[in-house]
C-alpha cells in the first residue's frame, strides 16, 4: 500500500511497531542523563495545557537556531530539487500496522539520551524520505521539534508512525475564498503543518494591515502539530492568536463509549511586555499519539485518559486504540461541550468532514489573529503583563512553590534542554527515527544554495545551464575561480610542503653572512606569509603584483601617494565614509585637488577628468552603501585619454564577482577585513596593479612608511581565502530572496541591490559583474523607523563594515559615513532613513522572518500599523498591494 493508506489505516486501527535490530545500540548510550520529558509533565494526568512564556527570550531563540541548522550532504551528491525516495518506503518494519497488538515487553524500555543537534537533523532528513521539499521540511521540523523539546507527545513520534506521510494525490493548496479580513484554504491534502502554517501567514498579514484576520483551511489529512507553536509565532508579532484544530475520530463525548471528536485542540497566544502567553491545550485527555508513543515503548498510560471497547476505564493503550476512546480532559461534560465548539468551528465552519472525517481525511483548522489596537488599547501588552505579574505574585497555598503561568512548565524544561544540549528520548523511538533517516537516499539530497547559481547568477540561462558552468575562470590552467582559491598556482619556497602555508611569525630573518643578504630580512620589507598572500592575490586578481596594507584604508593613502602636490583627484560622491574622509580632510593638505562627482553622470565624469590635472581617478562599484554601479570600462578610457590611473575599490564584489583590472582599470583595491577573512578576525587591504613601475612605486611606499600586513593577519586572509566563493555564493543567495522581500514590503520605500531588476545599474553591473554580491540597503523615509528595524534584529549585529558569515545591520549615516557632514550627505542624496544589510551564511528563512518581526515591532512603536505606500490608494490598489506582499513573503519562503 502507499505510505498515506497505510497511514490512515493505522490512525483507525492501530500503530506500526517499530522493530529495530537487537544490536542496534544508542550511539550517545553512557551519555549523562538529559532532562526526560516525563519530567516536565503536568501532575495531573488528564491536564492537557501547555504553552510558553518565562524563559521564551532566552530558549526560544537557542532552540530555534537548533532546530534550523541543516545537516551537511554527502560529498559528492549531485544538485537539484530533492523528491521522493526511488524506494519510496522506508526500512522501517512494521507489525501490527493493522491493529494487532506487539509483542510484549518484559519491562517498559529506558529513555537514551539525544543531542539536540543530533535529533533535529536525523529528524530532518527522516522527514525527507516522504518526498517534502526544504520549504515543507523546515514548518514541519519547526513545529515538531518545539513541541519536543517542550515535552509535547505532539513531537517527533508523527515522523515514525507516519503521521506526516504525504498523501501522492496531493494537489497546491488553493484559495476557494478570499476577503480583505478572511481567507479560506483548500490543503489539496498536503501535510497539515505546511497548511496550517501558511493560514497563520494569511491571518497575520491581515491583521497587520487591517487589525483583524481569519483564515480556515480544509482538506488536510495529516496533524497540525502543537498548536502553541502558531499561537506562540503570532503572539511574537504582538498579535492575539486562536487557534483550533479538528482531528480524525478519537474522542468519546461525555456519556458516550464511541468516539466522534477529535483532540480538537485550542491554542491561544498574547502578547504581552515579558513576552507571549500562549495555551496550548487539547480537549481531550491525552492525545492520540500519546497512545502511539506508549504502545511503542510497551508503557501504560495514566489512569483514567481513556477507557476500552466496553467503556471501562483501561490503562492499557492497546485497549484504547482497538475499539476503545480517548476521553475529555475532565471526563465531564464541560470538556465535552468544549470540545463540541470547536468540531463546530474548524469543522462546518470551515468546509471539513462532518460525518466520517477519517475516511473522507478532510480535516479543518481555524486562525484567527487580532491587533490590540483595533479595539484602542495601545498599551495593552504592557498592561496585560501587569495582570500575569499579579497571578505570579498572588498569595501562594501551602506547598505551592510557584505560580505558574500557562507554558511556563513546558518553557522551563526547554530552557533546561537549551542548556544541557541533550533531551531524553524513548530508545524505540530514536532507532525508529534513525533507521527512517538512513533511507535519505543521498543520491538526491539537497545541496545547500545550489539552487542559488542557477536563480541568481548573472548571465544564466532559462533551462539553468550556465549554473553548471564556473566562475571566473583564468589563470595559467584556466581554473574557475573557486578553484584557483583553493589551488594556487603560484608558490613560495617551503621545504616541508605542508598542506597550509607556513605562518613566519617573525620580525627579522637571519642572514648567510656579514657581507651578504638573504630573501628576506626584515618583515617590514619582505616576509614569506605576506609574500604568499600577494602572489595569490595577483593571481586571482590578473594584476602583476599584489601587496597586502595593515588595512584598507592604508592601502588606499598609498593610492594617494602616487599623486602629487598640484594635482587632481577624481571621485565618486557616493563613496565609503572612510575613502570620504580621506579625500576631504587629509589629502588636501598636501595640496592635491579632490574633485567629488556622480559617477553615473559619465558626461559630469569626462568633464572632471578633462578639466583639471588629473591624474588619479578613484572609484568603487557597486558604492557603498547606495549600491550604485559605475561604468568601469568608459571612465577608464576617459582616465587613460588624460593620462591617468584608474584605482577602482572592489571590496563589495572581491575577485570572486569581479575583476576591475580586466575592464580596464590599473589599480584594484580589495579589504581583505571583508570577505577574504570572512570572520571579521582581520583588518587588511590589498592592492593588486598592472605595469612593473607601477608595482615598484607601490612596493616603495609600502616598504617606506610601513603599511604592510603582519604575518599573522596574512595567515588568516590565506585561510579565508579557501572558503571564500563558497561563502560568497551562499550570502548572495540569501541576499537576493532578502532583496526580493523587502521591495515588496509596504513599509519600504526602495531598495538598494544590484541583483533586481529594478534597478537602475542591473544591466550594466551584469555587464562588467558575474554576482549581484551580498551587501544591500533600503529606505523607509522615517529615520525612526529604520532605528527600531535595525535594533530589533536579533540575527543582524549591528556593526560597521560587511562580509562576515554573520549577517550584519547598520544605519550608515550613524556609523560608517558619520563622518560626512550630514549637508554633504543630504546633497549627495544619501538619507538618514538608510539601513545597510551584508547577508550572511545563516538559514534565509530565518533570517526573513527575523526583519519580518523587527518591522513589525518598528511599526507599532511608530504607529504606522495601517501604513500605505505612495500616498491613499485605491480598495482595488490596497488588494493588489496585499496579494504582491503575500506572493512576495511566500517566495521568499520557498527560495
Amino acid at each position: 500500500r502507499s505510505h498515506v493508506d497505510c497511514a490512515f489505516t493505522m490512525l483507525k486501527k492501530a500503530l506500526a511497531t517499530v522493530v529495530v535490530r537487537p544490536d542496534a545500540a544508542s550511539p550517545l548510550a553512557g551519555r549523562r542523563p538529559a532532562v526526560s520529558a516525563r519530567a516536565s509533565s503536568n501532575a495531573s494526568p488528564v491536564s492537557g495545557m501547555r504553552g510558553s512564556h518565562v524563559a521564551r527570550r532566552t530558549a526560544s531563540v537557542t532552540l530555534r537556531t537548533l532546530s534550523s541548522r541543516r545537516p551537511h550532504p554527502p560529498a559528492g551528491a549531485p544538485t537539484g530539487r530533492p523528491h521522493r525516495l526511488a524506494r519510496g518506503r522506508a526500512q522501517v518494519t512494521t507489525n501490527a500496522l493493522f491493529g494487532k497488538k506487539p509483542p510484549a515487553s518484559p519491562e517498559p524500555s529506558k529513555d537514551v539520551s539525544v543531542s539536540v543537534r543530533d535529533l533535529t537533523e536525523t529528524c530532518r532528513r527522516a522527514i525527507k524520505t516522504y518526498g517534502y521539499d526544504d520549504a515543507e521540511t523546515q514548518v514541519l521540523l519547526d513545529v515538531m521539534m518545539y513541541a519536543q523539546l517542550r515535552g509535547n507527545n505532539q513531537g517527533i513520534i508523527k515522523v515514525t508512525t507516519k503521521g506526516i506521510a504525504r498523501d501522492p494525490s496531493c494537489v497546491p493548496v488553493t484559495t476557494e475564498h478570499e476577503t480583505m479580513l478572511s481567507a479560506n484554504l483548500n490543503g489539496g491534502k498536503n501535510a497539515g503543518m505546511v497548511v496550517l502554517h501558511r493560514a497563520m501567514q494569511i491571518a497575520a498579514e491581515k491583521a497587520e494591515t487591517h487589525g483583524f484576520g481569519i483564515c480556515g483551511t480544509n482538506n488536510t489529512s495529516t496533524s497540525t502539530g502543537a498548536l502553541g507553536y502558531y499561537a506562540e509565532t503570532l503572539a511574537k508579532r504582538g498579535l492575539i492568536a486562536l487557534v483550533f484544530a479538528v482531528s480524525p475520530e478519537f474522542v468519546a463525548p461525555n456519556g458516550a463509549i464511541e468516539p466522534i471528536f477529535g483532540t480538537n485542540p485550542i491554542g491561544v497566544g498574547i502578547p504581552t511586555a515579558d513576552g507571549p502567553v500562549v495555551l496550548d491545550m487539547a480537549t481531550s485527555a491525552y492525545s492520540f499519539f500519546g497512545l502511539l508513543e506508549a504502545r511503542t515503548a510497551g508503557k501504560k498510560i495514566p489512569h483514567g485518559v481513556a477507557i476500552d471497547g466496553k467503556g471501562n476505564v483501561t490503562e492499557d493503550p492497546n485497549a484504547a486504540i482497538d475499539g476503545g476512546a480517548i476521553k475529555t480532559f475532565d471526563g465531564g461534560y464541560k470538556s465535552s461541550n468544549l470540545a463540541l465548539i470547536v468540531e463546530l468551528l474548524a469543522g462546518p465552519l470551515v468546509g471539513a468532514a462532518v460525518q466520517d472525517k477519517m475516511s473522507e481525511k478532510n480535516w479543518g483548522n481555524l486562525v484567527l489573529a487580532i491587533d490590540p489596537k483595533l479595539l484602542g488599547q495601545g498599551e495593552f501588552e504592557r498592561r496585560a503583563a501587569i495582570v500575569t505579574a499579579r497571578v505570579k505574585g498572588a498569595k501562594k497555598a501551602p506547598g505551592v512553590n510557584e505560580i505558574l503561568l500557562p507554558g511556563e512548565r513546558g518553557d522551563a524544561f526547554a530552557a533546561r534542554v537549551a542548556a544541557d544540549g541533550v533531551i531524553d528520548v524513548e530508545p524505540n523511538l530514536w532507532r525508529g527515527l534513525q533507521e527512517l533517516a538512513s533511507e535519505y537516499d543521498t543520491s538526491v539530497s539537497e545541496t545547500e544554495g545550489s539552487s542559488a547559481h542557477t536563480t541568481y547568477a548573472f548571465g544564466g540561462s532559462e533551462n539553468g545551464a550556465e549554473s553548471t558552468k564556473k566562475r571566473g575562470a583564468g589563470g595559467k590552467n584556466g581554473w574557475g575561480v573557486a578553484t584557483r582559491l583553493v589551488h594556487p598556482s603560484v608558490s613560495v619556497e617551503d621545504p616541508f610542503d605542508s598542506t597550509n602555508f607556513p605562518l613566519y611569525q617573525t620580525a627579522t630573518f637571519g642572514q648567510p653572512s656579514a657581507t651578504t643578504n638573504g630573501p628576506y630580512d626584515y618583515t617590514r620589507s619582505g616576509n614569506p606569509t605576506r609574500d604568499m598572500l600577494e602572489k595569490q592575490m595577483a593571481e586571482l586578481e590578473g594584476a602583476d603584483r599584489a601587496f597586502a596594507f595593515s588595512s584598507g584604508m592604508s592601502a588606499l593613502m598609498c593610492v594617494t601617494r602616487l599623486v602629487r602636490t598640484g594635482e587632481r583627484i577624481v571621485t565618486g560622491d557616493d563613496i565609503y565614509g572612510g575613502t570620504s574622509r580621506l579625500l576631504a580632510q587629509v589629502v588636501p593638505k598636501v595640496g592635491i585637488e579632490v574633485v567629488n562627482v556622480d559617477m553615473n553622470d559619465l558626461d559630469a565624469v569626462k568633464r572632471a577628468i578633462d578639466g583639471g590635472p588629473t591624474t588619479m581617478v578613484m572609484l568603487e562599484s557597486p558604492t557603498n552603501p547606495r549600491l550604485q554601479i559605475t561604468d568601469i570600462r568608459s571612465i577608464s578610457d576617459f582616465a587613460h585619454a588624460k593620462g591617468a590611473l584608474v584605482c577602482v575599490d572592489n571590496s563589495i564584489m572581491a575577485p570572486v564577482f569581479q575583476a576591475p583590472l580586466d575592464l580596464g582599470a590599473d589599480i584594484c583595491m580589495t579589504s581583505a577585513t571583508k570577505f577574504i577573512s570572512g570572520q571579521s578576525d582581520v583588518t587588511g587591504g590589498i592592492l593588486a596593479c598592472r605595469g612593473e613601475q607601477l608595482g615598484k612605486d607601490i612596493y616603495f611606499h609600502q616598504n617606506a612608511e610601513g603599511l604592510h600586513l603582519g604575518p599573522f593577519d596574512c595567515w588568516l586572509a590565506l585561510r579565508g581565502l579557501k572558503t571564500m566563493a563558497l561563502r560568497m555564493e551562499k550570502q548572495q543567495a540569501n541576499a537576493m530572496v532578502i532583496a526580493r522581500w523587502l521591495e515588496a514590503h509596504p513599509l519600504v520605500n526602495f531598495v538598494n541591490y544590484p541583483g533586481l531588476e529594478s534597478n537602475k545599474g542591473h544591466e550594466l553591473h551584469k555587464s562588467q559583474a558575474t554576482g549581484a554580491g551580498s551587501i544591500l540597503s533600503f529606505a523607509t523615509g522615517n529615520v525612526e523607523l529604520s532605528r527600531i528595524v535595525v535594533e530589533q534584529a536579533k540575527l543582524f549585529k549591528i556593526t560597521v563594515s560587511f562580509g562576515n558569515t554573520s549577517s550584519l545591520i547598520s544605519l550608515p549615516c550613524f556609523m560608517s559615513h558619520a563622518s560626512i557632514p550630514a549637508e554633504v550627505r543630504a546633497a549627495r542624496g544619501l538619507p538618514d532613513d538608510l539601513v545597510r544589510i551584508s547577508t550572511g551564511i545563516e538559514d534565509v528563512e530565518d533570517l526573513i522572518a527575523d526583519l519580518d518581526a523587527a518591522f513589525t515591532t518598528a511599526a507599532r512603536e511608530t504607529g504606522v500599523l495601517n501604513f500605505k505606500r505612495n500616498g491613499a490608494l485605491t480598495p482595488a490598489q490596497q488588494r493588489e498591494d496585499e496579494l504582491l506582499r503575500r506572493i512576495a513573503m511566500l517566495e521568499a519562503q520557498l527560495e
